[in-house]
């Protein structure tokens, strides 16, 4: 599969050696008008792909601004080879975001899916600092609305993002509140599932500090977040820690952030060796690690990487070559 997307690239860049995963590049916007057969089956080749055995590509998108100032800031001009977008702002779209959401399932297979997250949902509990308010009523109420809102927009998947604590150091009263939190987010969450079979489930945290671990049987992928590690040892900590009982071993995704333009986040999706976090990460992830196949990276603030001198989302694309390298063709 990938010799025929390269071989389509090089017939339409005139045997430009093709070395990336991505088969046509967005740099080539014309190929759509000038070549309409070449680009549909460009696009059939696309789904077909995505649809194979490989390692997935996650970015997570800042959609928070409803009338873009540029191509930056429109989830259609991501790269093609992600697999999934999720969308930080899940809940108040654009007619103009849907549009896209359906193009890039339909045309490209490329799934836009958003998160849930429980850690962030005790946090808005805590400042409301109101007395009288009961937290599994705000749960509840959280959880049911985002399920009611999004439900009337063409998601293809969920992110169930679910932190816990570890156990060892916990008394008994504290381990029943922590399983009490526990059964509650995933007890609203079940009926979701039970009617979106079809959908992508992602579990997102430390699955070694679930008390049930059923979730992990259903998702089909479990992320380990480590945005935050300063080097790859950080990643094999992340990946040794979540090798447990009852925890499946071929469904981990690592994640990375993108380095940002920005001047007060200049540290920003960097190792501490000064490595781009997302290279270094997908380099790690391309290889066996204690045994084990790393089944795709997620890319944190992929937003940022659009802005580049030399090419859109340039980092994040050579991110996807290294995870997916392709044969290379003349």
């Amino acid at each position: 599969m990938a010799l025929l997307l390269g071989a389509i690239l090089a017939n339409a860049t005139a045997c430009k050696e093709w070395t990336e995963v991505k088969p046509i590049d967005i740099a080539n916007p014309d190929l759509e008008q000038q070549n309409p057969a070449l680009y549909a089956k460009y696009l059939e080749d696309l789904r077909a792909y995505k649809n194979m055995p490989h390692k997935i590509n996650i970015g997570w998108f800042n959609n928070s601004k409803k009338q873009p100032t540029s191509q930056g800031e429109h989830i259609a001009k991501v790269p093609d080879s992600l697999d999934f977008i999720v969308l930080d702002h899940p809940l108040s779209l654009a007619d103009r975001e849907i549009t896209e959401m359906t193009e890039l399932f339909e045309k490209k297979g490329t799934k836009v899916i958003y998160e849930i997250d429980f850690n962030a949902i005790k946090t808005d509990f805590i400042k409301k600092e109101d007395k009288n308010l009961v937290f599994d009523d705000f749960a509840k109420d959280t959880i049911n609305s985002i399920l009611n809102t999004t439900d009337r927009f063409p998601y293809q998947g969920l992110i169930v993002s679910y932190q816990g604590k570890e156990l060892t150091h916990l008394n008994t009263t504290e381990i029943a509140q922590l399983e009490a939190e526990e059964n509650l987010f995933f007890g609203l969450l079940r009926p979701w599932f039970e009617k979106n079979r079809s959908k992508a489930v992602f579990f997102k945290g430390s699955p070694q500090y679930l008390i049930n671990r059923n979730i992990l049987q259903q998702a089909k992928y479990i992320i380990l977040p480590t945005e935050n590690s300063i080097d790859r040892g950080g990643l094999s900590y992340a990946l040794l820690s979540a090798i447990a009982n009852n925890i499946p071993t071929d469904k981990f995704v690592v994640t990375a952030s993108m380095t940002s333009y920005k001047a007060d986040e200049a540290k920003l999706g960097y190792f501490q060796d000064g490595s781009r976090a997302a290279i270094a990460t997908a380099q790690w992830a391309a290889s066996l690690q204690n045994g084990l196949q790393i089944q795709g990276v997620g890319f944190k603030n992929l937003s940022y990487d659009y802005f580049n001198v030399l090419k859109s989302y340039q980092y994040s694309r050579q991110a996807i070559q290294i995870t997916n390298p392709a044969i290379k063709t003349k």
